[in-house]
């Protein structure tokens, strides 16, 4: 089967899901041809170069041009990989299938169309346990500035007030906004395997970030805002979470001063990613369902 994939080369670097998911699939014997997402308005005289069985849009919230989706006579199968961010379900009605990486959005869709809950994943192709030495207290990596959080500047005030309550601890943060810059590929991997507990900073309403499979894949416990979503891919043996910053505080001063206690975390969740939660698990799933709904 010959797949058209529409996408981009976000996170291209450290195994980003986009990236993941069309080299698996390769994986199986389909034929996926990547073509760069701002060829869209191209898509027919794609096609008739091409003759595809199906075109996947992989990237959140494109969509093909009006003028042109009725002419499209092949199963089009969309990805959402940002959701619940800028949520539309008007973005699906020229869909055949929906592929979204949040619960929530799962269940608002699933009575419009053929819909798959989508939970990001590691992918351990990449991802490993690099066995250094933990010189790291705390890591965060990720933007500083998160405009679509109801306070977009909830990480910088997170990251300021624990580095006031904990001197002692090395916290470092990598991305835009903060004083060490963006990282991939091997920095990426050495930054998250030299640290003793990843913090991934989300409002309420985030997604599941990449951000929490990729840490414990690589052997290192992360902790998360507690939200509904996180439990239906791990148990509290297996992820940190946090409520607030007083909870995060605790959390952090706890694991980090009883660290056979994390280990337990940490090998348990380590567990469950290479068994469940790696790309190989997320395509075997997404490809079933594709092939129900055609």
């Amino acid at each position: 089967m010959k797949i058209i994939y529409f996408s981009d080369n976000y996170a291209y670097d450290v195994m980003g899901t986009k990236r993941s998911i069309a080299e698996e699939v390769s994986k199986r014997g389909y034929n996926v041809l990547v073509i760069d997402k701002k060829q869209i308005n191209k898509i027919l005289d794609i096609i008739k170069l091409h003759n595809p069985d199906q075109v996947w849009l992989v990237h959140s919230w494109l969509s093909i041009p009006k003028n042109l989706r009725k002419r499209v006579k092949i199963p089009v199968i969309g990805f959402g990989f940002s959701d619940p961010y800028d949520f539309n379900l008007d973005r699906l009605k020229d869909l055949n299938m929906y592929i979204t990486n949040n619960y929530d959005c799962y269940l608002n869709c699933k009575n419009s169309l053929p819909t798959h809950y989508n939970p990001t994943a590691c992918d351990l192709s990449f991802h490993k346990n690099l066995n250094l030495k933990k010189d790291i207290d705390i890591s965060l990596i990720g933007v500083a500035h998160h405009k679509r959080f109801k306070n977009p500047n909830e990480r910088i005030d997170i990251i300021n007030k624990l580095k006031k309550d904990f001197p002692n601890y090395k916290i470092e943060c990598y991305g835009n906004g903060w004083s060490n810059p963006s990282i991939s590929g091997q920095k990426f991997l050495e930054v998250i395997n030299r640290s003793k507990i990843g913090l991934d900073i989300q409002d309420i309403f985030s997604p599941l970030a990449h951000r929490m499979f990729e840490y414990i894949a690589c052997g290192t416990p992360i902790i998360t805002r507690n939200r509904p979503e996180i439990f239906k891919i791990f148990n509290d043996h297996e992820i940190l979470t946090y409520n607030n910053y007083e909870h995060l505080k605790y959390q952090l001063h706890y694991y980090l001063n009883n660290l056979e206690l994390l280990n337990i975390i940490t090998k348990n969740g380590y567990i469950k990613c290479r068994e469940q939660n790696d790309i190989t698990n997320r395509v075997d799933k997404i490809l079933e369902f594709i092939n129900q709904n055609i």
